[in-house]
């Protein structure tokens, strides 16, 4: 009986219950049925052979979808199948699209349509089976309290245990874009290539959807440590096609030591996972091992989180302005506005401190429209006065992007100050880009057809950075700063940066170069044919008053920059 293929039928109408088993007696199919979504869950629990539901969409208590749901939370390999004369639209279209439904029928149905669908339903069921379950190496992904075992054994004998915490960036936006099903094979898909490339002697498992953690009975030292996780990481360079998309996986990674960072199997995941946070942060190049601070500090970060729910309310932020400067004429084409919050007693909270917060808590949404609506009310303010125009640049976040209505907010934000989108320049991070390249681009398209100009920030020298340069949209590409210090120290990166220039330039990109702090690096980027330059070597980011004494002092070119500097400096204090 195991081999046989047994399918659910469910229906508050027992005519079409005995209908529909007369139909499927012609099959070697085994039929159970339910009158209610409640039953059907009681029957899924005492058959666990069963592999395919065929369920109606409207019934007391609970619709089909709704007990689709639930087979799927409780019994993910079933496969579910709606059979409904009587749905909305709307829902049904959600049930699909979430992957919670596998296909729909319409009542009266097509018996020869009902049949292959629920033939294909089986084979799916197999298909699955075969290529998500198995992958995943149930064996060797342990589960949460597996995986406290094994430390509780490699602690009790004395044995120094490392503890790699390992977090999938924005793993639940995958799930809100390409649906359950999906996702679920992209989990797979992780899972495998993590399994495949874990050092010999170690276990990996899985605290959640997307955080799992490595553990090894061996003490290392941060250049190992490292070298590990770079080692373990190394096949996500590659990205992973999932139904036709091209998704690139990134992680958040720390780490503890027993018995220094936690002396039981609790104490150790719990300090390695707050070490998670800390990688997350601007600037953060190296996974973090767990420090006894990090707690303390997470409770500062909790009560200034709270802080920042009031900080538009009671007139805390403000923006400033970054110029960037044309090369060749010395003169401001364009500026970065970049949002400050000036905490009534801590003075004022550094960015890389309060915009992950935002971004956390949500914050991050609302305080992305305050700065688009009060830095182009300015740039207006600016052109009534006569003042140069420039081009205005601003970030916009992972969470941001997210919105299905960005680009109607955008376009009420700009009617409503009154500026062109012209003059308006959003500046999208490579790493947002690169996790669903075919989503990204319909974005971009979208923001495109305003009449906006977008960036890419912060991207690599590599060739797997830039090969796919000309599928984007884009009008402009920013060098990190972390590569423009370099310039000066390496030929190495003088070839590359000119190769950066070069392609750009000839997919019609102009290339601004950020961080430029120095003579030498400027002269440097002037030679390679850089059009625009971002930096302290021209100003700091500065207050809508003293960037309005910048625009009447142009070009800035010849000017005696570190006067200027402090100027500014002084202007801040």
């Amino acid at each position: 009986m195991g081999a046989q293929k047994t399918l659910l039928l469910v229906d508050d109408e027992r005519r079409i219950i005995s209908t529909l088993k007369r139909f499927f007696r012609r099959t070697d199919y085994r039929i159970l049925t339910a009158e209610c979504g409640v039953e059907a869950l009681d029957i899924l629990q005492a058959h666990p052979e069963i592999k395919v539901v065929l369920t109606d969409f409207r019934m007391p208590d609970m619709t089909g979808g709704e007990l689709l749901t639930q087979v799927r939370q409780c019994f993910p390999h079933v496969v579910g199948i709606i059979l409904s004369g009587h749905a909305e639209l709307e829902e049904v279209f959600q049930v699909l699209n979430n992957g919670t439904a596998y296909k729909f029928l319409a009542k009266p149905w097509d018996e020869n349509l009902l049949r292959e669908t629920v033939e294909q339903a089986f084979e799916r069921y197999s298909t699955l089976k075969e290529q998500h379950f198995a992958p995943l190496g149930v064996d060797q992904l342990l589960s949460r309290s597996k995986l406290l075992l094994s430390l509780h054994d490699w602690i009790e004998h004395d044995m120094p245990v490392s503890a790699f915490y390992l977090d999938v960036n924005n793993f639940r936006s995958y799930y809100d874009n390409l649906g359950y099903e999906l996702a679920d094979q992209l989990l797979s898909s992780i899972a495998r290539r993590l399994i495949q490339n874990k050092p010999a002697g170690s276990v990996l498992g899985k605290m959640s959807d997307d955080e799992l953690v490595l553990i090894m009975p061996a003490s290392y030292s941060q250049e190992d440590s490292e070298r590990l996780i770079q080692h373990l990481l190394q096949p996500f360079e590659e990205s992973i096609n999932i139904g036709g998309r091209e998704l690139h996986i990134s992680f958040s990674v720390g780490y503890g030591i027993s018995p220094e960072d936690g002396r039981t199997p609790e104490l150790l995941l719990r300090n390695a996972q707050a070490t998670v946070k800390y990688s997350k942060q601007p600037g953060a190049t190296r996974p973090p091992r767990y420090q006894a601070s990090m707690h303390l500090k997470n409770s500062e970060l909790m009560r200034l989180q709270n802080n920042l729910h009031k900080a538009i309310d009671l007139n805390q932020l403000s923006v400033a302005y970054q110029p960037k400067v044309c090369v060749i004429t010395g003169c401001i084409v364009g500026a970065e506005s970049l949002l400050l919050w000036k905490h009534d007693s801590l003075g004022m909270v550094a960015a890389s401190v309060f915009i992950p917060l935002a971004e956390s808590s949500g914050l991050i949404e609302s305080f992305g429209e305050w700065l688009l609506s009060t830095a182009s009310t300015q740039i207006n303010a600016w052109e009534k006065e006569g003042l140069p125009s420039f081009s205005l640049s601003i970030n916009l976040s992972g969470r941001q992007l997210q919105r299905e209505d960005l680009t109607k907010k955008i376009d009420h934000i700009l009617r409503s100050s009154g500026i062109s989108p012209t003059q308006i320049e959003f500046e999208i991070t490579e790493s947002f880009l690169m996790q669903d390249i075919e989503s990204s681009l319909k974005l971009l398209h979208e923001m495109k057809g305003l009449g906006i100009k977008l960036a890419l920030d912060t991207v690599g020298t590599g060739d797997s950075s830039l090969n796919y340069l000309s599928r984007l949209p884009i009008d402009t590409l920013k060098v990190d700063q972390s590569f423009v210090k370099e310039l000066t120290k390496s030929k190495q990166m003088v070839s590359q940066i000119k190769h950066v220039i070069q392609m750009s330039h000839d997919l019609g990109i102009s290339v601004v170069a950020e961080g430029v702090e120095t003579q030498a690096e400027f002269d440097m980027l002037r030679q390679l044919n850089c059009d625009e330059i971002q930096g302290y070597f021209f100003s700091p980011p500065v207050s809508a008053e003293q960037f309005r004494i910048l625009l009447e002092n142009q070009p800035l070119v010849g000017m005696d920059y570190q006067h200027q500097k402090r100027r500014s400096r002084e202007g801040n204090n």
